[in-house]
């Protein structure tokens, strides 16, 4: 039976034995196939993997290149402000101006604002020397032969400031605002205070003596700029035909005015006019006893016709008007 069944297998095998060599070697064919699929797949998947870990980021990049794009252009005015108008353009000496403008102590830019947009400041003391010194002004005529230098050392107004600048460059009036503490010395950081929850902040400055609640006072750290450098290296190369200077910088008018006087700077060919504040409150921490007699005396004294002394104390409007500057 064992015999009979072996030769019944045998015959099947011998009688198919083409068929089934052909099968094997078909098998044998594909199962090598699914072996080179495979390697060829696990290749390809790990070549796939590298090129994700290379498109991957990349994506990702492009993505956040986007999305940057997208949020500079949504909040362009924020950025430009912040960023952009950090740094004031550099003054060029070939530049045409006419009068010049020197704003010490700019606060939040209100005096210049009446140089340029008088019409909105009814009333204020200081536009009769403006139009006396440079020249009446008109709707259609902005002073666009004035050019103007504002110096703040409180960084909180210089988002307004470059604001107030960039909207007058754009109708072509030469403004130039500064984050400076004005001194007699250029490149020394200083600690300006700064009254947190005033708006104003008239009292910011290298003392913190004007700010009455010190528990909402701020600390800035500023760079200083030699004033009669600035004048004498920047302006007088622009060879104005006037000069009108206002000088309310809380304190430091005792650390820059002796500079002005033992340099006679405070000469009517350099300096046409001036309107200063002297704050009586800095004169003892500041060391100084300087009062307005001293210093008529001491500017005779310079050895040329000394600049004209304005006696105006224009603190009109000291929260603007309501009207932007962006005309």
């Amino acid at each position: 039976m064992f015999y009979l069944l072996s030769r019944q297998i045998t015959t099947d095998v011998t009688f198919s034995g083409q068929s089934i060599n052909s099968l094997w070697t078909i098998h044998k064919q594909l199962a090598n196939l699914d072996v080179y699929q495979y390697k060829i797949g696990a290749n390809e998947g790990n070549t796939m993997r590298r090129r994700n870990l290379v498109l991957l980021p990349l994506a990702g990049l492009f993505f956040l290149h986007v999305f940057v794009v997208w949020y500079l252009r949504l909040f362009e005015p924020v950025i430009v402000r912040s960023l952009k108008e950090v740094q004031s353009p550099m003054i060029h000496v070939n530049q045409e101006c006419k009068f010049v403008y020197l704003d010490l102590g700019s606060n939040k830019g209100v005096q210049i604002r009446k140089l340029y947009e008088p019409w909105l400041y009814p009333g204020a003391a200081i536009i009769p020397f403006f139009d006396k010194l440079l020249g009446n002004i008109t709707k259609s005529s902005r002073r666009g032969d004035v050019c103007s230098f504002g110096f703040e050392a409180n960084p909180r107004h210089m988002g307004r400031l470059k604001h107030i600048e960039q909207s007058y460059r754009r109708k072509g009036l030469n403004v130039t605002f500064y984050n400076n503490a004005v001194s007699d010395r250029t490149g020394e950081h200083v600690t300006i205070y700064s009254d947190t929850n005033f708006d104003i902040d008239w009292g910011a400055g290298i003392l913190d003596t004007a700010i009455d609640n010190k528990t909402n006072m701020t600390e800035y750290k500023v760079l200083t700029i030699d004033i009669v450098d600035f004048i004498r290296s920047k302006i007088l190369p622009l060879k104005p035909k006037a000069v009108f200077m206002k000088m309310d910088i809380e304190g430091s008018e005792f650390i820059v005015l002796p500079q002005m006087l033992q340099t006679s700077t405070l000469c009517k060919d350099i300096i046409t006019s001036f309107v200063i504040e002297l704050h009586e409150w800095a004169k003892k921490p500041m060391g100084s006893t300087l009062t307005f007699d001293d210093l008529k005396k001491m500017m005779s004294k310079q050895g040329c016709v000394p600049s004209e002394v304005v006696y105006v104390d224009d603190e009109s409007f000291l929260h603007d008007v309501i009207v932007d500057p962006n005309w």
